[in-house]
């Protein structure tokens, strides 16, 4: 095997294992993401159920270490703008993930077209 092939195939190699790295905190992110996601949710469909009187249900947000009295409107539309955040975040980290799986997958055929070229001339 000639020098130059080796070289391509440490680099093809490299590539596939950057690819794989980047992949995983992908997935990672992604994850966290879709739990952040979940818990939004939740938190939303149980504000919409307390009653609309603001006399009635207190709404509290989380600032620090302490928390802070605020109108039920706002903290809905916290809450929704969150979750439009984390929803479009989601959407991104999913195609980034397609791209990284193509380019994995793109190194390992390459890597296996050249070992066989290579065996298929000795």
């Amino acid at each position: 095997m000639s020098d130059e092939l080796r070289q391509t195939l440490i680099n093809l190699q490299q590539r596939g294992q950057d690819a794989a790295r980047s992949l995983q905190a992908v997935r990672a992110q992604l994850n966290a993401r879709e739990r952040d996601k979940k818990l939004t949710t939740l938190t939303l469909r149980e504000i919409e159920q307390l009653p609309r009187d603001p006399n009635q249900a207190n709404c509290y947000r989380a600032v620090g270490r302490m928390f802070v009295q605020e109108s039920r409107n706002n903290v809905e539309n916290t809450l929704r703008a969150k979750m439009k955040e984390a929803t479009d975040e989601v959407s991104i980290l999913e195609k980034k993930a397609k791209y990284l799986d193509g380019e994995i997958t793109t190194a390992q055929n390459s890597i296996r077209d050249i070992l066989q070229e290579q065996a298929a001339s000795s």
